[in-house]
């Protein structure tokens, strides 16, 4: 068991995080917090320099380097008790292990929570540049329409018989450039709510003027390795290096209760070393099924005669053993499902990977004839929506792939790396 819980010390992980930021043509969702106050406009931040911010000012890693330095100054304060107090309290030698132990464990945390807000910060800023593209699909739809509707009205004013061009493709084309507005108002907003979930990701406040420059989402990953991303996961998690440690701390509390023969009431490693552990997703059953993990339990106190409060620590000890196994599992069945969404974004990837090309050039065709009064408004209309369409599917056929990628980056601890799309 120490051998397997030293190689879980190697890596990290970060747990599911519940932070979504939904973006199509229509609507977003983000939240944004004021935190700092910061007067200078700075550069155009790159997504290397959002997540270096994010590792320096996010306030759930400061928590959890926090809550490291309260476990190290525990353990610090039981180490260095005098001598006498061995004599005293029979069981401080495991008590010391335990708190040891728990210093282990918030260094498991504070690396979890790492991966969790490099997560974080990926994912939004992700989400920014996939907003701004489109955005630039609805503003190009806009800026056709209007070139068009002048076309039409020169193909009027021109009175040729032979034109299909009406009055009525006037007020078709008009229509249109008012529904496209609605939407061209939307996707600005969401752009706005994705730099606003971005600057909650790194820890910034709501007033500091973040500037995120323009970066490509990655480029199709076309091969990967499920096998090797679930050893990747199961070296790396933070959750399973916390579940195994704690695992050991339960089995020293059997002998710290054996060691207490003749008390009545015996505090727990509860006393020496306050431990917390993050269990790996909440399980959910509405609309999706996600099956929840379970934690492990200690009360601060036993109470009765030895063979009593030894049964049931050896009790508890077998429950931490059923976290470790549970854990295990949906940790494999996390990485299978990031697996798969994977796998499906990359297809949708090079499926539509023609298709803005290809609706690029029908429009093309379809407004040469236009200009030249040998079709309506609606035909335009019809495939310049087409054009759209496939641009704006791309798009978010793209940048599913790009969230998939950084959901195994998490899932893996970092055991795979999103590769860089400079």
């Amino acid at each position: 068991m120490n051998d397997i819980i030293a190689l879980r010390r190697l890596g990290s992980q970060a747990p599911r995080l519940g932070l979504y930021v939904l973006f199509g043509l229509a609507a977003w969702g983000g939240i944004a917090h004021a935190q700092d106050k910061v007067a200078a406009q700075p550069s155009k931040l790159g997504l290397d320099q959002c997540l270096q911010l994010g590792l320096e000012r996010q306030p759930a890693l400061a928590a959890a380097r926090a809550s490291l330095a309260a476990a190290e100054s525990g353990e610090q304060g039981i180490t260095n008790l005098p001598r006498i107090a061995n004599l005293v309290q029979r069981d401080l030698r495991i008590r010391r292990s335990q708190a040891c132990l728990g210093v282990d464990i918030a260094a498991a945390g504070l690396r979890q929570a790492e991966w969790e807000t490099r997560y974080a910060v990926r994912r939004t800023f992700y989400s920014v540049q996939y907003a701004r593209e489109q955005e630039r699909v609805i503003s190009g739809a806009l800026s056709k329409i209007g070139d068009a509707r002048k076309k039409a009205e020169q193909l009027l004013k021109a009175g040729d018989p032979a034109f299909k061009v009406t009055a009525i493709d006037l007020k078709v084309l008009d229509i249109n450039a008012e529904f496209v507005k609605t939407k061209q108002a939307e996707a600005r907003v969401g752009v706005l709510k994705a730099l606003a979930a971005l600057r909650e990701a790194i820890g910034l406040g709501s007033d500091y003027p973040l500037d995120v420059a323009a970066e490509p989402l990655p480029s199709l990953v076309s091969e990967l390795n499920k096998d090797e991303l679930l050893s990747q996961a199961r070296a790396n998690r933070g959750e399973l290096e916390q579940v195994m440690l704690v695992n050991r701390v339960t089995e020293l509390e059997i002998d710290a209760q054996a060691r207490n023969r003749f008390k009545m009431s015996v505090g727990t490693f509860a006393q020496g070393a306050d431990i917390h552990v993050k269990p790996v997703p909440q399980g959910e059953a509405n609309g999706q099924y996600r099956p929840g993990a379970i934690g492990p339990e200690m009360p601060p106190f036993m109470f009765g005669k030895r063979p009593y409060r030894v049964q049931r620590a050896e009790d508890l000890n077998l429950r931490s053993v059923a976290v470790v196994d549970k854990t295990v599992s949906l940790i494999a069945l996390e990485v299978e499902v990031t697996y798969l969404d994977w796998t499906k974004a990359a297809q949708d990837v090079r499926n539509l990977s023609q298709t803005p090309k290809m609706a690029r050039d029908i429009a093309k065709d379809v407004k040469t004839r236009f200009d030249d009064g040998k079709l309506t408004a609606e035909d335009y209309l019809r495939a310049r929506t087409l054009e759209d369409q496939a641009q704006a599917q791309f798009n978010q056929a793209t940048y599913e792939h790009a969230l998939a990628l950084a959901a195994l980056e998490r899932v893996t601890a970092g055991g795979y790396r999103v590769p860089s799309s400079k």
